[in-house]
């Protein structure tokens, strides 16, 4: 886990890692030879590359970046406008992080990262060093668990029906994208697997995702590995 699988062609700084250790079995590809997936056969017995880690708070902004194209959680980091993921030569002029999902079914947050404040605060440390303005964090309000407590961020709440959970909704009240700026955002899981690589040393994809909707015969929170295929959840 945390070795790299392939790169992006345009940028070759930008490496995707593996979430787990095993052995690729399938490489499938589409038209034009379009890459669709790498599939991987877990060991039993996972086995995790050590990663070069920096503190935030004394590291400069490009060796806080090369921590985060190694370890390929810089693919979780997303620019807007487009939605792709974010140019590691350029700055934002903000990050967005919504600590809530106001969808159908989404799960709760404050239940799923109940245990993960420490790896939350790191990862909002390392996004702080990506930027020289503002990380921005949102929650529900009535539903702010201990988000609002997280330092170095500016924090603000939202209420309302979906899509107020949505982190574009979020830019939009909050700082709009005028003509020629960008801004960056990282869902809120992902902001704890980069703490947890801060304060491990080691790629930790896990992630907690709702098994839920009409189809699920027992709805239920589950505990995966990032990547996952769908067939061994459900």
């Amino acid at each position: 886990a945390g070795t790299a699988l392939f790169f992006d062609k345009n940028n070759p700084r930008i490496l995707f890692t593996s979430p787990v250790s095993g052995v690729v079995s399938a490489i499938n590809r589409g038209e034009k030879r379009k890459l669709l997936n790498v599939a991987i056969e877990p060991d039993q017995t996972q086995v995790s590359k050590e990663l070069k880690v920096v503190d935030a708070a004394k590291a400069n902004r490009s060796e806080v970046v090369e921590m985060l194209l190694e370890s390929g959680l810089w693919t979780r980091i997303v620019e807007r406008p487009y939605g792709v993921i974010a140019n590691p030569d350029a700055t934002p002029k903000a990050i967005f992080v919504s600590a809530f999902d106001s969808a159908p079914l989404a799960p709760d947050y404050n239940f799923v990262l109940a245990s993960e404040k420490a790896a939350i605060e790191a990862g909002m440390a390392v996004l702080a060093r990506l930027t020289d303005g503002a990380v921005h964090l949102s929650a529900r309000k009535g539903a702010e668990g201990y988000m609002e407590s997280i330092k170095g961020v500016q924090f603000r709440t939202f209420e309302g029906k979906h899509p107020v959970g949505n982190v574009g909704v979020q830019i939009h009240h909050i700082d709009r994208i005028a003509k020629g700026e960008r801004v960056w955002t990282v869902n809120i899981q992902d902001v704890a697997i980069i703490g947890r690589l801060v304060l491990t040393g080691k790629l930790d994809m896990s992630k907690t995702i709702a098994v839920a909707g009409s189809e699920a015969q027992k709805p239920c929170y589950k505990r995966i590995i990032a990547g996952a295929a769908v067939e061994s959840i459900v």
